[in-house]
């Protein structure tokens, strides 16, 4: 059998950039008050508050914001580099953090569907079990919200693809196209594990 990639949703780029302005607002914010607070309780013209503060905070706020930046930036990239890969035998899920693959008996396929997410909440990923959650890109093991275990890997998109299994951890897929993936994967599954 010839691999089939399915590529995940794309992550909204609106959506990075307005994880990463809120995350400048409420960092800058922060440091505005503490700025306020910790003059408020020094001597403005004593040296710690000519020298040792400014260079303190300077330095405190541009770090956080290259933490920030750089760990949304890397999940930004890891979701776009996310993909979902039938394999013979196998569903291989490619993530930088979190790849998984599951043979194919371990899929109840039978039972898998394309789940609407805004009509179906109990499908959206709640609690994080060992996961990367960054509004724009969910990566790893959750509890939906239902309270069912799975394993993750969608972006903001409204449909995924709920795939329930013999083990303790449903998954929940967002490939481009769902119905195509779901379509491939029940079209390659009794090939490889129902015969």
């Amino acid at each position: 059998m010839e691999p089939r990639i399915f590529p995940i949703h794309p992550p909204s780029v609106a959506l990075f950039g307005k994880v990463l302005a809120a995350s400048f607002a409420v960092t800058t914010a922060f440091f505005a008050v503490l700025t306020l607070a910790l003059y408020a309780a020094i001597d403005p013209n004593g040296p710690v508050a000519r020298i040792a503060a400014p260079v303190a905070l300077g330095t405190s706020y541009a770090l956080l914001l290259i933490i920030f930046f750089s760990v949304f930036t890397w999940f930004y990239f890891s979701a776009r580099r996310t993909d979902f890969v039938l394999l013979e035998g196998h569903l291989l899920i490619r993530n930088s953090a979190h790849g998984k693959h599951f043979a194919y008996n371990e899929l109840k396929v039978e039972e898998a569907r394309v789940v609407d997410l805004p009509a179906a909440p109990q499908y959206r990923p709640g609690a994080k079990i060992f996961a990367i959650s960054a509004f724009f890109f969910y990566g790893g093991a959750f509890h939906l919200c239902s309270g069912e275990k799975a394993h993750v890997f969608h972006t903001d998109a409204p449909h995924a693809v709920y795939i329930p299994t013999h083990g303790s951890h449903a998954l929940l897929l967002g490939p481009a196209d769902p119905a195509v993936f779901l379509h491939a994967l029940q079209e390659a599954v009794p090939h490889q594990s129902l015969t």
